[in-house]
């Protein structure tokens, strides 16, 4: 016989459900609270960020100073790098790197896929590459650290890159000590 709604709601213990409910509504406001708690400090992070990489620096820029002693530390400007190559870039920006010489950058791992039955052909190409000291897989990429570093050595040196190919940030930063 098939269960109708009303005969499966009057088998359900009505403190539970009740329970259930509350639950389901303290869960719901907690949602809402972690909500406005993530949009606050997301808030607080630009306002903080405005502080550091705009304010003070154009203060201290305006006063001619570098450096301040204050009862807080030590403060300095100092300028952060920041660069990055997306997935769309990435081919053009190694090419890039390779044709002007900084190509020692791009980290290359190099590995091969075999199918069923071609064991011995992987076991073969393994021990093959292993005794030329080679640990295969194959991806390219650039680090983001080495990347940044590099970014800051060019910038620094005068040397023009495609900030467009590799996501060029350079912001000021303070720096309490």
């Amino acid at each position: 016989m098939v269960e109708t709604l009303l005969d499966s709601l009057q088998k359900v213990d009505p403190e539970k459900t009740s329970k259930i409910a509350e639950l389901v509504k303290q869960l719901i406001d907690k949602r809402e609270a972690v909500e406005k708690a993530e949009t606050e400090v997301k808030r607080l992070k630009a306002e903080a960020d405005s502080i550091s990489s705009e304010r003070i620096p154009n203060l201290m820029s305006e006063m001619g100073i570098e450096l301040l002693k204050t009862p807080f530390g030590k403060i300095e400007v100092i300028q952060k790098y920041r660069g990055y190559i997306s997935k769309a870039n990435e081919k053009e920006a190694f090419e890039w790197l390779r044709k002007n010489n900084h190509g020692d950058i791009i980290k290359t791992n190099v590995s091969g896929s075999f199918g069923m039955g071609e064991d011995d052909k992987a076991q073969q190409m393994l021990a093959t590459l292993r005794a030329q000291g080679v640990d295969p897989i194959h991806k390219e990429g650039v680090h983001h650290a080495a990347l940044s570093s590099w970014v800051k050595e060019m910038t620094e040196k005068g040397i023009d890159i495609p900030d467009d190919l590799f996501g060029v940030f350079i912001a000021n930063e303070t720096k309490i000590t």
